[in-house]
C-alpha cells in the first residue's frame, strides 16, 4: 500500500508543478521569493564610489543597493510583484519619467553609457578611425578610392543585413515598403542614368533587392574620396549633430489634424506623445538629398 502511495505522489508531483505555472513568483513579493523581475537592476550590490545618487535614493549600510533605492513605494519589498502600483508617481523615486533612462542617468553617467557613433570615422586631423571601420568590416581598406564589388568588401554579415542590430530594420516612415523591394528592369535603368548623371552608387543586394545603403552612405563625407570613388559620393552634414530639423508654420494645420488621434491615443495608453512637424535643415549619410525629392527621383519617375 505504502508503495502504491509513493507512485501515486512521484506521478503527481511534476503535473502538480507544470500546473502551478513559471510565473506563480509574480504572486509573491521580493521578500518571499527573492527573485527580481526581468530587465532589472541588482540589489545588494556595492555602489560605485564615483557615484553620487540623489539624497533619497536610500542605501544599505556599504553604500548597498536594496529596493527603496530606486523605489518610493511604501514597504515595496513585501508587496507581490502583480499588485505593486506601476502608475504611482513614485514607483520610481522623483517620478515620473518621461524618458526611463533620465532615472538611470541619475547615477549612471550618459556619456559613458551611450552607444558610440561608429559613422564618426575621421579623426580631427583627418585620419581614418580604423576601430570604426572593424565593426562592419574584417579588414581596413587601404585603397579607400578605389571602387570594390560587393565580394571585396569582407563584410561581418551580408550586406542586405550588416546595418541590423545597431539599427531597426525599418527606423523610419516609407522604410518599410522600400526593404527588400524588387526594381523591374525599366526602373533600373532609369537608376543607371541617374547614377551616371550624379556620380552616385545605388547598390542593390545579390537578390537584386533594395536595403538600407541602397539610399544611404554608412561612410560620412572624406572617408571615400567622392570624385575618384562612386561610394563616395553623398550630402554633407555633420555625422555627430545627425539629421537636423527647423521649426515650421504648417506645425499649427499638422497639429489640428493629429489633435483626435492624438488625445485617443493618451487615453489608451495613459502616455503623452508629442509630434511636432518640422523641415529637415541638414541631412546625413544620404547619397542623394532627400529633403527635395532627389533621392526618390534617382528610382522613381512621376509624370509631372
Amino acid at each position: 500500500m505504502k508503495l502504491v502511495l509513493s507512485l501515486w505522489v512521484l506521478l503527481l508531483m511534476p503535473w502538480t508543478i507544470s500546473l502551478a505555472g513559471e510565473d506563480d513568483w509574480q504572486r509573491q513579493s521580493y521578500k518571499q521569493s527573492k527573485r527580481l523581475p526581468d530587465l532589472h537592476h541588482a540589489v545588494d550590490v556595492k555602489l560605485l564610489e564615483a557615484m553620487m545618487p540623489p539624497e533619497d535614493f536610500v542605501l544599505k549600510t556599504g553604500r548597498l543597493l536594496q529596493c527603496k533605492t530606486c523605489h518610493g513605494l511604501e514597504k515595496m519589498d513585501e508587496i507581490p510583484y502583480d499588485k505593486v502600483n506601476k502608475d504611482a508617481p513614485d514607483f520610481l523615486r522623483g517620478g515620473p519619467y518621461p524618458d526611463f533612462e533620465a532615472f538611470c542617468y541619475q547615477c549612471h553617467n550618459k556619456k559613458d553609457n551611450e552607444r558610440p557613433n561608429i559613422h564618426v570615422m575621421l579623426e580631427k586631423n583627418g585620419e581614418i578611425k580604423k576601430q570604426n571601420c572593424l565593426y562592419c568590416h574584417e579588414e581596413v581598406n587601404e585603397q579607400r578610392e578605389k571602387p570594390r564589388k560587393p565580394a571585396d568588401l569582407k563584410l561581418r554579415l551580408p550586406i542586405e543585413n550588416v546595418c541590423l542590430g545597431c539599427h531597426l530594420k525599418t527606423p523610419h516612415l516609407n522604410a518599410p515598403e522600400h526593404q527588400e523591394a524588387k526594381p523591374n528592369d525599366e526602373m533600373k535603368k532609369h537608376m543607371k542614368v541617374e547614377t551616371e548623371k550624379h556620380g552616385i552608387t545605388l547598390p542593390l543586394s545579390n537578390a537584386g533587392k533594395v536595403m538600407c545603403v541602397s539610399c544611404h552612405s554608412p561612410h560620412p563625407d572624406g572617408v571615400i574620396d567622392g570624385k575618384k570613388n562612386p561610394a563616395g559620393r553623398q550630402v554633407l552634414g555633420d555625422v555627430e549633430k545627425g539629421v537636423e530639423y527647423v521649426k515650421h508654420s504648417w506645425d499649427q494645420v499638422y497639429q489640428a489634424d493629429k489633435q483626435e488621434r492624438l488625445i485617443l491615443l493618451e487615453q489608451t495608453t495613459r502616455e503623452r506623445v508629442e509630434l511636432p512637424y518640422k523641415r529637415i535643415k541638414s541631412e546625413v549619410l544620404l547619397r542623394l538629398p532627400a529633403k527635395n525629392g532627389q533621392l526618390c527621383l534617382s528610382c522613381h519617375e512621376f509624370d509631372r
